[in-house]
């Protein structure tokens, strides 16, 4: 349901070189909507608005994006709807921080002119905060608290060519992830081998799916499994691990990955490789960057145990579009070339 000759402005960011197009307008909301019900009104009536945006011929294939709602009540400032070329997701987190630095940035959130402001979000997956930090005058950083992680199952058996039978670990940071320790060190992870880690992304999330029906234990509207993550000792002596997260048909997030550090702090204080209230960094594929994440307490969701993440990061804004989205265009509202 578009109006031929619909025009939209865009903001585009990086985290640690994973992109971001923010979609802070544009979308009529009926009044009434939780967030949820937000997303399916998108799904409905306005999915050409995330195609045509995402996909080429004005995105591409990794892109990933958001759509700034209203609040749904006044205990928000407002709602995150994130996105990419195949369909929508529960969370981001590297694109929390961006979406965080450039609503301070861009004037989008009320702000005293403090060096923290705090805004308050809504999503699918659940409430998250960010704290946006500046120095010298300048926004610097995003710290957001995200929703509970956990860990659903341990030891989950996938097969993966030349080496056979590997481990895989389910566990929930914003989305559900299946996480693998990589086992290939002739080729590392890193931009060089994405090929590779994308086609064996794939592969683990298919078994896993086929396997299992994986479902969140308070969420219902939250199933199944759209990340793999595969993670190996890291570059920096003063990091946990390096790793990359593949999603949807096997795209790569570049960053060390928001929701991916909130849950692989999960999987690993599971496995007692670190504890409450200890800071950690995480690499991602580019190695440029790092997150720093720190589980801050512990509470229950049912009758699984889970964990209160935070994760700290930067971003920059790259630039800024006004499109053009014509319905009367099929080429326009967006397509893959497979």
């Amino acid at each position: 349901m578009m109006t031929p000759n619909r025009f939209l402005d865009v903001i585009y960011t990086h985290t640690d070189g994973e992109p971001t197009c923010i979609i802070p307008g544009g979308i009529p909301y009926p009044h009434g909507l939780d967030i949820v019900a937000k997303r399916d009104f998108i799904r409905r009536h306005y999915d050409t608005v995330r195609t045509g945006l995402l996909r080429e011929p004005r995105g591409h294939h990794d892109m990933v994006g958001v759509f700034v709602t209203p609040p749904s009540s006044p205990e928000f400032d407002a709602g995150m709807l994130w996105c990419d070329g195949d369909d929508f997701m529960e969370m981001c987190g590297h694109g929390t921080i961006a979406l965080s630095m450039a609503m301070v940035a861009h004037g989008m959130v009320h702000d005293d002119g403090g060096d923290v402001v705090k805004i308050r979000f809504e999503t699918p997956a659940g409430p998250v905060t960010s704290e946006v930090g500046r120095e010298n005058g300048q926004v610097a950083w995003t710290r957001f608290q995200n929703v509970p992680a956990f860990v659903l199952a341990q030891d989950v058996p996938v097969t993966l060519p030349e080496v056979g039978e590997v481990m895989a670990d389910i566990t929930f940071g914003g989305n559900f992830f299946a996480v693998v320790k990589w086992p290939y060190p002739n080729q590392p992870i890193g931009p060089e081998n994405g090929r590779m880690l994308s086609e064996m992304g794939v592969m683990v999330k298919d078994q896993i799916n086929a396997k299992m029906d994986i479902a969140h234990p308070t969420a219902p509207h939250i199933r199944g499994l759209n990340f793999t993550t595969f993670w190996q000792e890291p570059d920096h002596a003063d990091s946990l691990y390096r790793n990359v997260h593949v999603f949807s048909d096997g795209k790569l997030d570049r960053s060390p990955g928001g929701t991916g550090t909130s849950m692989m702090m999960a999987a690993f204080e599971a496995r007692g490789k670190m504890g409450l209230h200890e800071k950690i960094r995480s690499e991602g594929l580019l190695g440029i960057g790092r997150f720093e994440g720190e589980l801050i307490g512990e509470t229950k969701l049912g009758n699984l145990r889970a964990v209160i993440p935070t994760v700290k990061g930067t971003a920059k804004v790259t630039g800024y579009a006004k499109w053009l989205l014509d319905d009367n265009d099929p080429v326009g509202r967006g397509f893959v070339v497979s």
